[in-house]
């Protein structure tokens, strides 16, 4: 089966409803005729109702252009998409503003993804899977007390004063996500695929010395990491639990 271009998978049909949308940043060289510039990309996946992973888009960030983020959410309108539940993203105000419009009801929530190299940044431990399982430990405790107690642990291994200026910055919503379910938490911080992609990207092209001339490049050299699309992580009694617990929240969207 001939796998889809870019621009092929820019056009596909989509669902109507994705639970979670995480919108993964990353900061690539991108050269324009004889120089070459930093730019933010944006790889959108989206999770459907049953659990699987799909490949929505990637967007080149346009930070000057008001329109730019509203005209792609639009787009995932076009292509048969009526309800995002929960958008995992960055302080992305731009973007934040525009998916309000499209989609009125969706709910912001912490990005891993974006999270956990600024602390990975800042220590001493050499192994990023560390840092990123003690941040989805606060995400992820069975109550509000939990998550408290894990804090204090937390604070006491990343205390120096730039590490709690990151705490204060980028962990100050945390709390708030406790009002919904322990389910609902895993599914929306299950982050271990999504740094893996953000892994590949960066690996493959954030040194100096590498640099894409558009984003099909990136598409293009994802190589095996497409495997993390069209597959679920939960299992089927784990799924379950999640939907009864959406079902509550979001009476009137159909997610059986």
């Amino acid at each position: 089966m001939k796998e889809l271009t870019l621009a092929e998978c820019s056009k596909k049909k989509l669902d109507e409803t994705y639970i979670v949308v995480y919108a993964i940043k990353n900061e690539i060289n991108i050269k324009k005729g004889d120089y070459i510039e930093k730019s933010d990309i944006y790889t959108l996946i989206g999770v459907d109702i049953k659990g699987y992973r799909q490949f929505l888009n990637i967007y080149q960030d346009r930070v000057n252009n008001n329109r730019f983020w509203l005209d792609c959410f639009e787009s995932l309108k076009s292509r048969g998409v009526k309800n995002i539940l929960f958008l995992s993203v960055d302080n992305n105000r731009n973007m934040k503003r525009t998916a309000k419009i499209a989609f009125p009801d969706i709910v912001f929530v912490d990005s891993l993804t974006d999270i956990v190299p600024k602390f990975f940044k800042y220590t001493a431990e050499r192994d990023a899977k560390k840092v990123a399982s003690r941040l989805h430990s606060l995400y992820t405790q069975k109550t509000l007390s939990d998550y408290k107690e894990v804090l204090k642990g937390f604070n006491s291994v990343y205390n120096n004063v730039i590490q709690q200026k990151l705490v204060e910055k980028y962990l100050c919503n945390v709390e708030g996500i406790y009002k919904y379910s322990n389910n609902i938490r895993e599914l929306l911080f299950k982050h271990s695929a999504n740094i893996n992609f953000y892994d590949s990207i960066r690996l493959a092209f954030n040194s100096n010395n590498n640099y894409v001339t558009d984003i099909e490049e990136i598409y293009d050299k994802l190589g095996d990491i497409k495997k993390y699309f069209g597959f679920i992580s939960f299992k089927k009694k784990e799924w379950i639990l999640i939907l009864n617990d959406l079902i509550q929240i979001y009476p009137n969207i159909n997610f059986i």
